[in-house]
């Protein structure tokens, strides 16, 4: 009896006896098993089919190209083993109910794109940058990516920032930089102040760029770090 209707973004997938009855099987002592391994599958395929990170994305640069962009931990992402048992105790107790699935992490979005109007633009080609905030410009910059000749290069993708702090020592091997702004979206990648740097953009991140982060000028970082928020994309190109 159990009617389980699920909301994904546009797509409304219901799943009802015609599909759970291939899932319960009869014991020889007439009791009732239910086969947690088509649970699990079913699961899994919606997964498959509507978990985002790290997929291939299209994404329309500021230049105006059309570009497609995979890699990183931004988006949609299903917590396969908590949904199985969310939906196992579901259907034995004959639930009919909407629900969403249970998510290790959501996006901002929905839909074919699920980056949104809110993000920090990365072109490693042109080394620059831009931010923004509900579909507005809120500042651009030349910047100074990961060294390509040190084996250094700043990782593309799509990436959530994590969380952002202010007055933070950075720690390497062979270094240790005082920064006022630091974003991380990579591990020890991310985007920060770099007072120490003159200029920033054309050729520089070949033979004296960064560890991996994006130096960023002061008062673009300013700008970028009063705004941007845990949790918003970084898309790296």
């Amino acid at each position: 009896s159990s009617k389980i209707t699920y909301k994904l973004g546009a797509d409304t997938i219901t799943l009802d006896g015609t599909t759970i009855n291939e899932w319960v099987k009869i014991r020889e002592n007439s009791s009732v098993k239910l086969d947690t391994d088509k649970v699990r599958e079913y699961v899994n395929n919606l997964a498959s089919k509507y978990n985002t990170v790290g997929k291939e994305r299209s994404f329309k640069t500021s230049g105006g190209s059309s570009i497609t962009v995979s890699g990183g931990d931004y988006g949609w992402k299903i917590n396969s083993s908590k949904e199985t048992d969310e939906l196992c105790s579901l259907i034995w107790n004959g639930e009919q109910s909407e629900r969403e699935p249970v998510y290790v992490q959501k996006a901002l979005n929905r839909g074919a794109s699920d980056i949104g109007s809110t993000y920090v633009e990365v072109s490693l080609s042109s080394q620059h940058l831009w931010y923004y905030k509900d579909g507005a410009l809120v500042t651009e910059t030349d910047i100074v990516t990961g060294d390509t000749t040190k084996r250094r290069s700043t990782p593309s993708g799509v990436y959530r920032l994590k969380y952002k702090d202010k007055n933070v020592v950075l720690k390497g091997e062979d270094y240790e930089t005082p920064v006022t702004f630091w974003m991380p979206f990579n591990g020890g990648i991310g985007l920060h102040d770099a007072t120490w740097r003159g200029r920033f953009g054309g050729s520089i991140y070949r033979g004296n760029g960064s560890h991996g982060c994006v130096n960023l000028p002061y008062s673009a970082a300013e700008k970028i770090f009063k705004s941007l928020s845990a949790g918003d994309p970084v898309v790296v190109y």
